[in-house]
């Protein structure tokens, strides 16, 4: 019976019913929302379902008849009803869904596909509505189906069952399929007048109920009963005894007196609870196994992340020994600086600094030598160290990909847990794809003469303005031996007669220390420039790879996010809702 027509048959609803199910309607409302928020991924059906019992609350006691064809269960209901409502037959004779409902006069309507409605005037429909169900073994598997669907919509579950095949292996799998919507469930043996005495009608009791305890993990109520002999005693005056043969009389004191009005409320507040605690749980184990599914791709970005993270460390680290090896040649020159103005700039050689361009040359050729072609060399060596752990950075994770690709995890490279599907595959392909083309077109040559020139311009840039066209090495040579142009001072200084004794020394310790200041301060430019150049490669290679993975990281994380949060919001309303009805069933 609905809340609403309970009110008017009983007056008003205690005041402890009321407050369940304000409980249970708010607990209800958020499952729904939370149900909507884990869209597109619930299923349709189950959504369907879960309205449905949702509605079913303002609605009649709903009793649904369910069992095998050819198990009684038309003749059942219409023993119950006291009236030929419904066809009987050997073979299967509902094909659809048959709602019986209480009206002055016998008319049936199709309402939905399947769904027939029929009103009669049977006095027990004034308090219950009753489904007759297809059978669950028929032919014709859609039958099946249609008694599958109806299930969730039930307050009550009568299962019929035949007395001369009882508790078969398809009943058992209906049951299972029953019990797991938390459903009330009622079995009846029909057929037991073939049965020869009451101790093979107590065998076949205790059989079905020794099954159904086994499967249920309860005790359901069963009733052993003849509709056949029911109808026959309710047809025939003075049927009394033929009436308690039937086992009926046990049947319509449950149904009248047992299943009375506060029992169907509390039956009734159960129904979509069970219903909805069955989504609540079966979906936050869904989310649950998709956050499963997903930490794998978690650890995936984390570990390309890591690679990234040891590409710089290694970079950072690895530079400064090779820029050691340049200041090795730097420190070489200015000790050969050094040891040229000792023995050039000094009063036994006034003669030989007359000569200036003789100077010059021999400056250049102590001091400079192959100077520009080992500092250009190992500039290079350099510059090929960073295009080479860029290289090797895009290798590894190209590397890594592929075989994330090839690994035959346990959900495959396409996840697919509770309907959740995403094509992983091709995620990773498409990183894959783009790691393949940047190694495929790495050109070791080009790269490496884009990152010289950027040196260069910026090592011009900082030290010497309209360099023009000259390499590195030429450039830092150009730039230190303006140190040696004092020698021409000196020359001057001497030439100027008198003051030229003292003012040699003094001129050599100034050409010396201008010598080490350019030096130092060319050595401070140059590690500047690669420094930073080697820095911008570090960034510019984790941007482009982050860039790739993009796409990949958004979906993982996003997804992450909404499973977390739609997990939670599930887990909250299963444990209100085991609470609440744990209240139910003790009130």
């Amino acid at each position: 019976m609905s809340i609403g027509k309970l009110l008017g048959r009983r007056g008003i609803l205690s005041k402890r019913e009321q407050e369940l199910r304000a409980r249970e309607q708010e607990l209800l409302d958020r499952l729904g929302d939370a149900l909507e928020a884990f869209q597109p991924d619930v299923d349709a059906d189950d959504l369907r379902h879960f309205q449905q019992a949702c509605a079913q609350l303002d609605q009649l006691f709903l009793i649904v008849i369910a069992g095998e064809f050819n198990s009684g269960k038309s003749s059942f209901i219409n023993a119950l009803l006291g009236e030929p409502v419904l066809p009987e037959g050997v073979t299967p004779t509902t094909d659809r869904i048959n709602l019986l409902r209480w009206g002055p006069e016998v008319s049936e309507q199709l309402r939905e596909a399947f769904l027939l409605e029929r009103t009669h005037p049977a006095e027990l429909l004034r308090d219950l509505n009753i489904v007759d169900t297809p059978g669950t073994n028929a032919v014709v598997r859609r039958h099946e189906e249609l008694t599958r669907d109806f299930v969730p919509r039930s307050d009550l579950v009568i299962f019929v069952t035949s007395a001369d095949r009882p508790f078969t292996e398809s009943e058992r799998q209906f049951l299972e399929q029953i019990r797991a919507w938390g459903k009330k469930v009622v079995l009846v043996i029909n057929k037991v007048d073939i049965l020869a005495d009451s101790a093979e009608r107590q065998q076949v009791t205790d059989f079905v109920g020794d099954n159904a305890t086994a499967l249920l993990g309860r005790t359901p109520e069963i009733f052993a009963v003849s509709a056949r002999q029911a109808q026959q005693a309710r047809a025939a005056d003075g049927g009394e005894a033929l009436w308690k043969s039937s086992g009926f009389a046990a049947m319509e004191e449950y149904l009248l007196r047992t299943l009375n009005q506060e029992e169907r409320v509390r039956i009734k507040l159960l129904n979509p609870l069970n219903v909805g605690l069955r989504l609540a749980g079966t979906y936050s184990g869904v989310a649950f196994e998709r956050l499963r599914l997903l930490a794998d791709d978690v650890e995936a970005i984390a570990n390309i992340d890591r690679q990234i993270t040891a590409f710089h460390d290694e970079m950072v680290r690895g530079l400064d020994p090779r820029l050691g090896r340049m200041d090795a040649l730097l420190l070489e020159m200015e000790q050969r600086g050094n040891a040229f103005f000792e023995e050039t700039i000094r009063i036994g050689r006034i003669r030989s600094l007359m000569d200036s361009e003789a100077v010059r040359r021999e400056f250049e050729r102590q001091v400079i030598g192959d100077m520009p072609e080992r500092i250009e060399q190992e500039a290079g060596l350099v510059v090929d160290w960073i295009v080479e752990r860029n290289l090797k950075l895009w290798q590894d994770i190209q590397l890594y990909i592929d075989r994330r690709r090839l690994d035959r995890h346990e959900h495959g490279l396409i996840g697919d847990v509770g309907g959740f599907q995403y094509n992983r595959q091709a995620l990773l392909d498409s990183i894959e794809r783009l790691a393949s083309r940047v190694v495929g077109s790495y050109n070791r040559e080009e790269e490496a003469r884009k990152i010289a020139n950027e040196v260069q311009g910026t090592f011009a840039a900082t030290a010497l303005a309209e360099i023009g066209a000259l390499g590195l090495g030429t450039m830092i040579v150009t730039l230190v031996t303006g140190a040696a142009a004092d020698v021409t001072g000196i020359l001057l200084a001497t030439a100027l007669g008198i003051g030229g004794f003292y003012l040699i020394p003094r001129k050599r310790r100034q050409a010396k220390k201008q010598f080490s200041e350019r030096v130092a301060e060319l050595r401070q430019q140059l590690h500047e420039a690669l420094q930073r150049q080697a820095h911008h490669e570090i960034s510019a290679s984790a941007d482009r790879i982050n860039e790739t993975i993009a796409p990949y990281r958004r979906f993982v994380e996003t997804q992450r996010s909404r499973l977390n949060e739609s997990r939670a919001s599930l887990v909250a309303v299963e444990d209100a809702l085991l609470r609440l009805r744990s209240e139910i069933e003790r009130a």
